[in-house]
């Protein structure tokens, strides 16, 4: 019998419309993604020094496993690569200590002198130079506690230290139970997305990991040319000059060239010859680099089209400063894959076929 109250007919229960979910959903997405650029903008040098942890996390494991291959276990080659890491790291405070720091500063309070020099020499000749602008920008190419004040030097270089053992403990951390960091990561998925999740990740891995041997061969080529260029041709200081020179190897493009200017720079102290000779040295150097020893380690790990690496550079370097500057490229590294496996594979069908 139907009830006299009712309407007659039984409806299901109002659902959402589908608009204005939608809408709520995209107002959602959108504000989150507002909220992360506004916290990583306010926190991006938190952001940087983790991932650089992660950077070095990765070269630990990539070492550890070349012992690995000798027989070693995964721990004692952990361990290993650990105490080769503080024996590197002590042996310039046993070699040299701060002394060696303040040699380095007095290279650098020379490298200037001569730019300003120079800057005055180019500005007597009636180029239109700002006379003002010499120490600026230099000092922009080196780092700015081993070129201002003392006081200053001794704050920035206490404060470099104390992130470098934050880096340095995070990476060791990581890498001993890579597994562990991963698991928690992938757990954030759904449960039928975990195990490409799992293997995205390890594919962005080993991309960081394959990018810093192909860099580390350029930076130690780098340095061991240099040095011994510097030598036959008797400029003051190379060990320190092709030291800057291999460190700086490290900041693909721009790092060459800013190394190239320190070294000719500091080889004008001698006299123009000698600063010309230093100048046909780095470009052999970086003719060996380019034709022999990128083409090797690219054939062997990965590399980046030359132009998205100077974009990301420029971009980081002015939204970030000198730590998104130097850390673009391996950044760049790991969003590629991450871009490529998770949306040009996964949700394009994969990517352009090239007809050449």
């Amino acid at each position: 019998m139907q009830n006299p109250f009712s309407s007659g007919s039984s409806s299901a229960p109002a659902t959402p419309q589908p608009v204005a979910y939608r809408a709520v959903t995209i107002a959602a997405i959108v504000l989150g993604m507002i909220l992360a650029v506004v916290v990583f903008t306010y926190a991006a040098t938190g952001f940087f020094l983790i991932f650089a942890a992660l950077l070095l996390a990765a070269i630990f494991c990539g070492i550890a496993r070349l012992f690995q291959r000798l027989g070693l276990p995964r721990w004692a080659s952990l361990l290993l690569v650990y105490l080769l890491t503080f024996v590197l790291i002590l042996a310039p405070v046993a070699w040299g200590g701060f002394a060696f720091v303040q040699e380095f500063n007095t290279l650098l309070t020379g490298v200037r002198e001569q730019a300003d020099k120079l800057l005055q020499s180019l500005q007597s000749m009636g180029l239109p130079i700002d006379p003002n602008a010499g120490p600026q920008s230099v000092q922009d190419l080196v780092p700015s506690g081993l070129a201002t004040q003392a006081g200053q030097a001794l704050f920035g270089a206490l404060g470099a230290i104390g992130n470098f053992f934050v880096v340095l403990f995070l990476a060791i951390f990581v890498s001993w139970q890579p597994g562990l960091y991963r698991d928690g990561l992938v757990s954030l998925f759904p449960r039928e997305k975990r195990a490409r999740m799992s293997e995205v990740l390890e594919k962005a891995a080993h991309s960081l990991i394959l990018w810093v041997a192909g860099d580390a061969i350029s930076m130690a080529l780098i340095f061991t040319v240099s040095w011994a260029g510097l030598l036959l041709i008797g400029v003051n200081n190379a060990f320190l000059l092709a030291l800057q020179a291999g460190l700086l190897a490290f900041v693909p493009t721009v790092g060459a060239f800013v190394a190239g200017a320190i070294i000719v720079l500091a080889a004008l102290a001698q006299g123009v010859d000698m600063a010309l000779w230093a100048l046909g040295l780095y470009l052999v150097i970086q003719g060996i680099e380019s034709n022999v020893a990128q083409p090797v380690a690219q054939r062997y790990t990965t590399s980046l089209p030359p132009a998205l690496t100077l974009g990301a550079q420029v971009i980081f370097g002015l939204l970030f400063g000198l730590l998104g500057f130097v850390l673009a490229v391996p950044v760049v590294a790991v969003v590629r894959t991450l871009v490529r496996e998770l949306y040009i594979d996964d949700v394009l069908g994969g990517p352009v076929e090239r007809a050449d």
